[in-house]
């Protein structure tokens, strides 16, 4: 037997292999962003980043006015003052009565209502203090901090306005991780699996190709693309990809014939 049909015969024996790709596009998103809400009511005294600034953990972000607040504290602060100082007289007089007492020179009936008016005064010294730590928590709101190294998305306050407690100041998010969410058609199901690697690259930037295993396939068809979303998350410190950027996705499989 020639050398030709002995070659011929052992590639009839090998498994072909055949590779193929399956092509997505779809968009970062960003992981958590934040919405910074007043936690007081007031005006906005100062409001001093825009959209798209990049802001540190820690840095102001804005400040109510603080004078109402300042003040409160002030009010609850003599009312404490004034709570200790009945505290104290009525103190005072409930031991003198429980000496009384000792000596039968007072009727129990009377030492009770002295006890009873001491313990009241205690419960409204809690009180005040309650009272004080919490105009001291809104003046603390006055002023408000980033938590968090990032962007500023969104700010729909301008400096002046009046703010109620829940009113949305500022969105921030942070690009150091990104998710990236794909749009997969019922016949690209079949070939995608969770854990599967992936290559993906921005639109503006085809030639910055990033490694990176599909995290999530959703199981329901989403009625504004017709399609089914596939999530990935790619590392991004560098900040070369940003939210909202159009990508480009592509998988190669290896298939027996």
């Amino acid at each position: 037997m020639n050398k030709s049909l002995l070659l011929s015969l052992a590639l009839l024996q090998v498994v072909s292999t055949h590779a193929y790709s399956v092509d997505l596009i779809g968009k970062t998103t960003s992981i958590d962003p934040i919405n910074v809400v007043s936690e007081v009511s007031g005006v906005l005294k100062q409001v001093g980043w825009y959209t798209g600034d990049s802001i540190t953990a820690g840095a102001p972000l804005a400040l109510i006015n603080p004078i109402d607040f300042q003040i409160e504290v002030r009010k609850q602060q003599a009312n404490v003052s004034l709570v200790k100082a009945d505290l104290s007289i009525k103190h005072s007089l409930y031991k003198r009565y429980v000496e009384l007492r000792k000596k039968n020179s007072l009727s129990q009936n009377e030492l009770d209502i002295a006890k009873a008016d001491y313990d009241a005064a205690n419960a409204q010294l809690s009180l005040a203090k309650i009272e004080l730590e919490k105009a001291q928590l809104d003046l603390d709101s006055t002023s408000i901090f980033s938590s968090i190294d990032g962007y500023v998305v969104a700010r729909p306050v301008e400096a002046g306005a009046w703010v109620n407690q829940g009113d949305l100041l500022y969105q921030l998010i942070n690009i150091d991780k990104l998710n990236v969410r794909l749009l997969a058609s019922e016949f690209d199901l079949a070939s995608l699996q969770i854990g599967q690697p992936i290559q993906i690259w921005s639109e503006s930037n085809p030639d910055n190709k990033i490694l990176t295993n599909i995290k999530r396939i959703g199981v329901e068809l989403d009625p504004n693309t017709y399609a089914y979303p596939v999530e990935v998350s790619i590392d991004n410190e560098n900040h070369s990809f940003k939210s909202g950027m159009s990508i480009h996705a592509t998988t190669t499989f290896e298939t027996n014939k």
